[in-house]
């Protein structure tokens, strides 16, 4: 890792506690640079403002999300453990934004308008990524089968979906709460695009 790197990461790091124990706007340049270890010179030298260190705090967190999620499809066998691994991973991600309450309530449009911007970067990536585990699974008959665009359109609402659950579940809800939301919702998607569902209809009618 270069030098630059490095600095960077420890600044971010130092700036994403005091955010998330102080919000954003009661968080000051000079705190940021103490708990980084670093004069404020250097500070200003990476970071021309606050803005601009919150900004890359919840980009590098972004980062993470995405990778976290990649490692665990990876590593999961069927598309089914894929897509639990995928809408676990995202649960996770929920539950790590719970160190931004602060920030989002000190501004919160500004800096929900800051979130959204960013996230929506790393959106099209998992919307790319649940289409690729929804084609693995109707090609080995784990799922109904389904055309490419209807695969497209599912990732796409699912992707939606937790961009506007993100909020009010990372504020409202607990970790325990957040956590049953969402393994009613995995049982309804799993249910809903699994083959027995198709099945059943089928001998139904």
């Amino acid at each position: 890792m270069e030098k630059d790197e490095i600095v960077i990461e420890e600044i971010l790091s130092g700036a994403k506690k005091l955010f998330g124990k102080h919000g954003l706007k009661k968080t000051t340049m000079e705190e940021i640079a103490t708990a980084a270890g670093k004069g404020k010179s250097t500070l200003y030298y990476y970071f021309p403002s606050k803005i601009e260190i919150f900004e890359a705090v919840v980009e590098d967190e972004m980062k993470n999300v995405v990778k976290r999620i990649r490692e665990a499809v990876n590593v999961s066998l069927t598309a089914k453990e894929k897509l639990k691994a995928y809408l676990q991973a995202q649960i996770t991600s929920i539950i790590g934004f719970h160190s931004f309450r602060e920030v989002l309530f000190d501004d919160i449009v500004d800096s929900m308008r800051m979130l959204i911007c960013i996230k929506s970067r790393y959106e099209q990536i998992q919307i790319d990524m649940i289409t690729e585990i929804l084609l693995g699974g109707s090609q080995s008959g784990e799922f109904k089968e389904m055309t490419l665009e209807r695969m497209n359109k599912i990732s796409f609402v699912m992707v939606t979906v937790f961009r506007g659950l993100h909020f009010p579940l990372s504020i409202e809800l607990s970790e325990q709460q957040t956590h049953e939301y969402f393994d009613e919702m995995i049982d309804m998607l799993i249910t809903g695009i699994g083959r027995d569902t198709l099945k059943k209809k089928t001998e139904s009618n």
